[in-house]
């Protein structure tokens, strides 16, 4: 346990190589949990006699806070309210809540720069748009470590989906995030990071090369498909994960586009502009 917060990893059905997702136990005496993610009732077992042993202690369980909307943060939501067998509200970003409707019940909103206390700890809300729309990360106001869901990873690497994603988004709340000069990052998969600074300048700087090395293979072989751009950018990559690759290629392209450096060549395809 870091002072304060209780990291719980279990399994999920995540993007490979990660198979584990981490839930956050916040505070104190109240505590907020952050992301009750596994849809597997073995996990969800686990994750509820992990808190319970809180309980036994005369804890108890003040709020659910979720960082985003994907299936592997939420899917425990509600086998963990049930489990706790009491009312415990559900807090998200608003678009976050609006992306779960009819899939998980969200009480009540956090929005940009809330804080709240998590069992005598003040966590502030950053509205981190990029990977998702609603993404959130909480600063500990106190030892600024920072709950940063899936903005970095500890294992694998941030999927940018084409059709949520959006990397000016992700760069800025890199750059937001790093500006407020976190000691650590607690990530959604994998390990807590160190050196957060050079992390996320590290971050920023292999989107931006991505997207140069994405111009330079359309500049020098012509007008190619995402997917047929995957082996002039990521290499040798097992064949399970070229979908992917072109996902993230396909946000790459587009960011490209809204900065001139690329365009539709037909219906498909994508050219150097």
């Amino acid at each position: 346990m870091l002072d304060g917060v209780q990291i719980i990893p279990t399994r999920t059905p995540t993007l490979p190589p990660a198979t584990h997702t981490n839930t956050w136990i916040v505070g104190e005496d109240r505590l907020t949990v952050i992301d009750p993610p596994s849809p597997w009732p073995q996990e969800q077992r686990a994750l509820f006699e992990a808190i319970e042993d809180r309980l036994l202690l005369g804890e108890t369980v003040e709020r659910i806070v979720l960082t985003h909307h994907h299936h592997d943060h939420v899917s425990g939501v509600d086998a963990l309210k049930r489990a706790l067998g009491e009312p415990v509200p559900v807090l998200a970003h608003p678009l976050t809540a609006e992306l779960l409707h009819g899939i998980v019940e969200v009480d009540g909103h956090l929005n940009e720069d809330q804080s709240f206390d998590a069992g005598g700890r003040t966590l502030r809300a950053l509205h981190t748009p990029g990977h998702a729309p609603g993404h959130l990360v909480f600063l500990d106001l106190e030892q600024r470590w920072m709950i940063a869901g899936d903005m970095v990873a500890g294992v694998g690497t941030i999927l940018l989906h084409p059709d949520e994603g959006d990397l000016a988004d992700y760069l800025a709340s890199l750059q937001r995030m790093q500006a407020e000069r976190p000691v650590a990052l607690l990530p959604s998969h994998g390990p807590v990071l160190h050196d957060p600074s050079s992390l996320l300048s590290m971050y920023v700087a292999h989107r931006h090369m991505r997207s140069a090395q994405t111009r330079e293979a359309l500049i020098t072989h012509g007008a190619m498909t995402p997917a047929e751009l995957v082996s002039y950018v990521y290499g040798d990559l097992d064949p399970r994960a070229v979908p992917f690759a072109a996902l993230q290629l396909r946000t790459h392209l587009r960011w490209m586009q809204d900065h001139g450096l690329t365009r539709p060549a037909d219906e498909t395809r994508w050219e150097a502009a």
